[in-house]
């Protein structure tokens, strides 16, 4: 599924704007967020012992790529396309940080339920 979420958002990116990205001008914005909030969970998924704050990184370097290389298929580099790209980042990974806060200690990882933490 995380293979799927990344190819996906890499089709949407850099193929050519969609009727509903022209008719609602600020969609766009909505979509990029979105999009790269999953992008992170994505490669947490993939990269499971990599710390969330690099794959982060990756997720931004990503979303920066993206927008140069929208220029090469048509399409406009946008700055605030980024910069949703980051907010949608930074909402996934605090959830993430939230989850792993308030998550049972017996529930997280291979911890068994008598583990001491």
């Amino acid at each position: 599924m995380a293979i799927i979420v990344l190819l996906s958002v890499a089709v949407l990116l850099i193929g050519p704007a969609t009727s509903i990205e022209m008719a609602r001008p600020g969609i766009d914005k909505v979509a990029h967020f979105a999009a790269f909030g999953l992008v992170l969970w994505a490669l947490g998924v993939l990269f499971r012992s990599s710390p969330r704050i690099v794959l982060a990184g990756v997720a931004l370097a990503m979303g920066a790529l993206s927008e140069l290389l929208q220029a090469g298929v048509g399409r406009d580099a946008d700055v605030w396309d980024f910069a949703a790209d980051a907010l949608g980042v930074i909402a996934a990974l605090t959830i993430w940080s939230a989850w792993r806060r308030f998550r049972p200690r017996g529930k997280r990882g291979g911890e068994s339920e008598g583990a001491q933490v």
